[in-house]
């Protein structure tokens, strides 16, 4: 059974991983469907070998996993956590509120 400590050094483990820059692009990309390490790198503009090493990252961390399509491996969110945390971002980034006026 995960303590209270346990659970809270798991969701700052997450959070630090998605910190990055690079790593944080590639889950919002991934928070809108499956894609290949070379879909990543091409909407990144960022070389796949970086784009690997990150996802290889967020994989260990529990953020994401993969599944393999013949020769094609695509990534997904698996992390409710911060698949939560990224829906937020997009929510506060993009009120739907009405708009105001000056």
């Amino acid at each position: 059974m995960e303590t209270s400590l346990q659970h809270t050094s798991n969701v700052a483990s997450q959070l630090k991983l998605i910190a990055n820059p690079q790593r944080l692009d590639i889950v919002l990309l991934l928070l809108e469907s499956e894609l290949s390490a070379a879909e990543i790198a091409q909407a990144t503009d960022t070389h796949v070998t970086s784009v690997s090493n990150h996802l290889n990252k967020l994989r260990s961390g529990g953020v994401v996993d993969f599944t393999r399509y013949h020769r094609v491996i695509e990534y997904r969110l698996v992390s409710p956590l911060i698949i939560n945390v990224l829906k937020t971002i997009r929510e506060l980034q993009n009120p739907k509120g009405p708009s105001e006026t000056t």
